[in-house]
């Protein structure tokens, strides 16, 4: 089985402060892992650190398989961010066809794109800057599942989602995810998760503190919310 994301020893700072540290942990095909931790426990780093964002102070990474930020893996990875900054001057059909363009360079699918509109139910031929806070996000979300990417990234995807919304999410989710393609999902909202996903890593003050099967913590917690509670809380 070829991973799709391979961390080892994992140690990222910020100057003398210490955000992750000696951070190991692999996903493979197939998985949803949820990534979850308080604020600055050091999730955002490791995603970023991922993603070739942010540069690790030390530790080893592979995301499908190269180093980290290397343009080869760009067309197969899907990244939703917690803040992302369209440009407001474009429409969302614009900006949609721009993102897909760095996915699949002379190869624009108007379908693909006509079906995330409708799906994230997004005007396509509004600009950006009059989208409402909620539309924006799904417009975020919807680039992330631009060219069935084999590597999905979430970061607290559910902000600024309706109930309606969120329950869609999690059903796309299933729907497009396969046995070849995984999904890094991190999210405050911990009952999400525990339907989302597979598998949780816990971190807290920047190291790993669980790293389990969703079932397994149902077993031995009763649900994510209580494992991640004592897992802090006992640090």
């Amino acid at each position: 089985m070829e991973l799709l994301v391979q961390v080892k020893n994992l140690e990222v700072r910020y100057g003398a402060k210490v955000a992750v540290s000696n951070l190991s942990f692999s996903v493979g095909p197939g998985e949803k892992l949820g990534l979850l931790g308080a604020n600055g426990a050091g999730k955002s780093s490791t995603l970023k650190s991922i993603l070739g964002v942010t540069r690790p102070h030390s530790g080893e990474i592979l995301t499908l398989n190269r180093r980290p930020g290397d343009s080869r893996s760009f067309i197969d990875i899907g990244f939703a961010p917690e803040e992302g900054l369209p440009p407001d001057y474009l429409t969302g059909k614009e900006y949609l066809a721009f993102i897909f363009s760095l996915h699949r360079p002379k190869a624009e699918n108007d379908i693909e794109l006509r079906e995330l509109l409708d799906w994230f139910e997004l005007d396509p031929h509004k600009k950006i800057r009059d989208y409402s806070k909620g539309m924006k996000r799904r417009l975020i979300l919807a680039q992330a599942f631009l060219a069935h990417p084999k590597l999905l990234i979430l970061d607290e995807p559910l902000n600024g989602l309706d109930p309606l919304m969120i329950i869609k999410l999690r059903d796309r989710i299933n729907e497009k995810m396969d046995k070849n393609s995984a999904l890094i999902y991190s999210s405050h909202i911990l009952s999400e998760v525990e339907k989302c996903c597979t598998r949780i890593l816990i971190l807290h003050e920047g190291k790993l503190v669980l790293d389990s099967s969703v079932e397994q913590v149902l077993q031995n917690f009763g649900s994510v919310e209580k494992a991640f509670s004592e897992k802090v809380k006992n640090g």
